[in-house]
């Protein structure tokens, strides 16, 4: 199933939502991550700390109040000794039944376990001092000192496996957010690929058949109806490219009536024009009796339009075989300098009747070209007779032919209004004719460029023109030699 124009796009938008959304959703975890880190460092590594701090300040209170009492045996000391042995299990009970780590919990039992022992060595010490009992104070000492040594180095290592907790949790904060930084950037710049990949593709499908199809219209604008679109991916193209092969074959039905006919009336009307034709010259020889001065002119007039619709139709028929492919050429080496100068000689009575300066430059020894003389003959009697026909009274025309880069060039250049940039394409199509701006010239029946155009093409050649409104026209052939 071929997907839609607005399937695609769906699709594409929802590729990069989704990734917008993976991103979005992989940074909420990262970024809660972080949160139960820091939270974890603030609630209760630094809360351990501190009471490290405390219990240490307290275990040196009741060291203090305890070695105090032995020396002065006042018992507001001793009672200072017992606050400070209170506040240190308070705080020790506190820190047990908070939410610590195992490891945490098991120094701070071993701290427990050595301060009931240091406890239980001061009261006994005591009460033997208060019964004026008399002990063994060194073993007291020894035992005291051993216990209290082992409370501060449990402390110790309470305070270092904290700070090293502290440590190992904000290493992991690094890595959380350099992590999540290089993701984000990965996922930022796959989005923003994805983004250019699929707008690329999508546009491609779009715009690649749209041009095709802007390309073929070029070619129906010129004339060229034998033309089709190929199916796209896309179903909304199909039908467009459906419905354009349709319109092509109904214009190919449409141009091969219209070219049947006018090869047909063409056909039929070469028969009565030339009897006609016949009759007025045999009319105007006088075999059908004296004619008067009126007659003869008017018999004139009737044998020149008679010999401009046989060359019409003839135009006509042969620009049909033409684009048919059945025109036959003859293709033999000739120079195309004499066919010029054949031509320039056939025009010199109208040339000298408009006061038309003429000038021409031939380069020397030029090669052969493979041609069909009569056919090229008509293609320079159509050119010279365009640029008789533009150019006013005393004007200038000028023939030039040369050889460059393994052609021969002949060019026809007249001193008429000119033709504007954008017609340089369509006086080349049949049937078309272009408004000269200060041209004041019949319009005619817009055979003669298609048919120079269809005899240099058909020669391996080509034809353009270059024109300047108020300068003039330069038409330029190409033969290859």
């Amino acid at each position: 199933m071929k997907l839609t124009i607005f399937s695609r796009l769906a699709i594409g938008y929802i590729i990069i939502l989704s990734m917008v959304v993976f991103s979005s959703i992989y940074e909420l975890y990262q970024l809660g991550k972080v949160n139960e880190v820091t939270r974890s460092v603030l609630e209760i590594d630094n809360r351990i700390l501190d009471l490290q701090k405390k219990l240490t300040d307290s275990l040196l209170s009741q060291m203090r109040y305890e070695k105090k009492y032995i020396v002065l045996e006042d018992d507001s000391l001793h009672d200072r000794f017992l606050l400070a042995t209170a506040d240190f299990k308070k705080d020790l009970q506190s820190a047990l039944s908070a939410n610590i780590s195992p490891k945490v919990q098991q120094i701070l039992k071993r701290v427990e376990r050595f301060h009931n022992s240091y406890q239980s060595l001061v009261l006994g010490e005591s009460r033997n001092i208060k019964n004026k009992k008399p002990y063994d104070t060194k073993k007291y000492n020894l035992g005291k000192e051993d216990v209290i040594n082992k409370v501060f180095n449990g402390l110790k290592k309470l305070e270092e496996f904290s700070r090293r907790d502290t440590y190992d949790k904000i290493k992991q904060l690094d890595i959380a957010v350099t992590d999540s930084y290089s993701v984000a950037l990965v996922i930022i710049v796959a989005t923003l690929l994805a983004g250019v990949v699929i707008s690329i593709i999508i546009t491609g499908n779009i715009t690649r058949p749209l041009l095709i199809m802007k390309k073929k219209t070029h070619e129906i604008a010129k004339g060229n109806f034998d033309i089709s679109l190929q199916h796209s991916s896309l179903p909304e193209m199909n039908e467009l490219a459906d419905a354009f092969n349709v319109m092509c074959m109904r214009l190919k039905k449409v141009d091969k009536m219209k070219s049947d006919f006018l090869s047909v009336m063409s056909h039929e009307l070469r028969t009565p024009l030339a009897s006609i034709q016949e009759g007025t010259n045999l009319l105007l020889e006088g075999i059908g009796g004296k004619i008067t001065e009126r007659q003869e002119k008017l018999l004139t007039i009737i044998a020149e339009e008679d010999k401009r619709l046989i060359n019409l139709a003839n135009s006509i028929l042969d620009l049909s075989k033409m684009e048919a492919g059945m025109m036959i050429f003859n293709f033999e080496p000739g120079d195309l300098i004499p066919l010029i100068k054949r031509s320039l000689i056939e025009i010199s009575p109208i040339v000298k009747v408009k006061g038309i300066k003429f000038k021409s430059n031939f380069s020397d020894e030029l090669p052969l070209v493979k041609m069909d003389s009569e056919m090229i003959t008509r293609v320079l009697r159509n050119l010279l007779g365009n640029a008789i026909k533009f150019t006013p009274n005393g004007g200038m025309i000028g023939v030039s032919v040369k050889q460059k880069d393994g052609w021969i060039e002949a060019s026809i250049s007249d001193t008429g209004p000119g033709i504007p940039e954008e017609d340089f394409e369509i006086i080349f199509d049949k049937y078309r004719q272009v408004e000269l701006p200060g041209s004041d010239q019949k319009k005619g029946t817009g055979l003669g460029l298609a048919i120079v155009k269809h005899t240099i093409t058909a020669h391996g050649g080509k034809v353009w023109v270059q024109s300047t409104l108020g300068v003039g026209s330069t038409f330029t052939f190409a033969l290859p030699c």
